[in-house]
């Protein structure tokens, strides 16, 4: 017992000296449940919605004012159905209302005023919320109306709904154009993250200094060997989910090379970043899922819809890559070149990589310390 006594005793003096294992026994469960806890909400119960009002506003006040006092839905009016449509391309808005011209007049006149609800489906969840919500808030309306204004039972609102982009409402179209993003930026980081850390640890770092090789050199042969390695890796999962799993491809095979060459700029960066600063394996791989991986996963909007999160969490998502690339690859997959989208995203990777490269050549050393 006495030996066993000084066994243990001398692995708690290791805990306690070994950082690496309370980052991974105390900071990494906390910054989980802090993310559970704070940054994803199921309920998506702030879905933004266009309303487009075409016909006389004062006869149907009572349906508009339905929609507007919804807590459900976030309403943005539109001036016309042009714009409205503009902004469910960009992804501004993931709903549409339109009112059409006769509506005010159906209600009086026939069984039936048609209502149109155009919905965003490249998220289906997202879709089923927002039709169920409107259908919800339209059998408001219509008791209302009863009401109100003595309408009969036989009056009513029928709506006419429309899904864009993924009529059949399949989960994989979603699933899998946001999984190739968090896929590469598990490739992208959690594999540079232990390369200059290996070679650390190996001493062959140590070796290559000694070479004629400058910093940036060896710098960019980093870059180089492991973009082709994460771009191979990223066009085996663009056959797999076109080819086998039979997702469509509805944009340009070119925009998606470029983009996901400017996604892996910034990606890189970081992992190599890590792995020059931590010059250990264990805190690397630690340090890249805990910044990198499972952000990607929980806060780029891949899998949780952003606009459900707390508006405190919300800005900080535009920090991590894979939030601006996830509308890019997802936009590609199953509406095509949205080109608004597709600059704009890109600009800001491009940015950012540049950072990082910057950075990256700062915090890589020229001689031993």
């Amino acid at each position: 017992m006495r030996i066993l006594r000084a066994l243990v005793y001398k692995e708690f003096l290791q805990i306690i000296r070994d950082p690496s294992s309370i980052l991974t026994a105390l900071i990494l469960p906390f910054i989980l449940i802090l993310i559970f806890a704070t940054a994803i909400n199921l309920d998506n119960n702030t879905i933004q919605t266009g309303l487009v009002i075409e016909g006389n506003r004062q006869q149907i006040n009572d349906v508009i004012a339905s929609f507007e006092g919804s807590k459900f839905l976030d309403i943005r009016r539109y001036d016309n159905r042009q714009d409205a449509q503009n902004a469910l391309i960009r992804g501004d808005i993931r709903a549409l209302v339109v009112l059409p011209n006769n509506f005010a007049k159906d209600l009086t006149t026939v069984q039936d005023a048609p209502l149109q609800v155009i919905t965003d489906a490249s998220d289906p969840n997202i879709a089923l919320f927002s039709a169920a919500y409107i259908q919800g808030i339209v059998a408001h309306a219509q008791k209302l109306l009863i009401a109100q204004h003595g309408y009969t039972t036989n009056i009513g609102i029928q709506i006419e709904q429309i899904s864009w982009y993924n009529p059949e409402l399949k989960s994989r179209y979603y699933i899998l154009p946001n999984s190739i993003a968090i896929i590469m930026t598990l490739i992208g980081m959690l594999l540079t993250a232990l390369v200059i850390a290996r070679e650390w640890e190996r001493g062959t770092m140590e070796s290559l200094l000694t070479t004629k090789a400058s910093k940036l050199q060896i710098i960019l042969s980093k870059y180089i060997a492991y973009y082709c390695l994460a771009m191979f890796s990223s066009a085996f999962c663009t056959y797999l989910s076109v080819v086998i799993f039979d997702v469509p491809f509805r944009g340009s095979y070119l925009v998606y090379f470029i983009t996901s060459s400017l996604f892996l700029f910034p990606s890189l960066g970081m992992g190599f970043i890590i792995s020059t600063l931590a010059k250990n394996q264990f805190l690397a791989a630690v340090a890249a899922v805990m910044f990198g991986f499972l952000p990607a996963i929980m806060l780029s909007g891949g899998l949780f819809e952003i606009s459900s999160m707390p508006a405190v969490i919300q800005p900080w998502t535009n920090i991590i890559p894979a939030t601006h690339f996830v509308p890019i690859i997802k936009n590609l997959f199953i509406a095509g070149n949205i080109w608004p989208i597709i600059w704009e995203k890109s600009l800001y990777l491009l940015i950012y990589g540049l950072i990082l490269f910057v950075i990256l050549y700062r915090v890589t050393k020229e001689r031993l310390e």
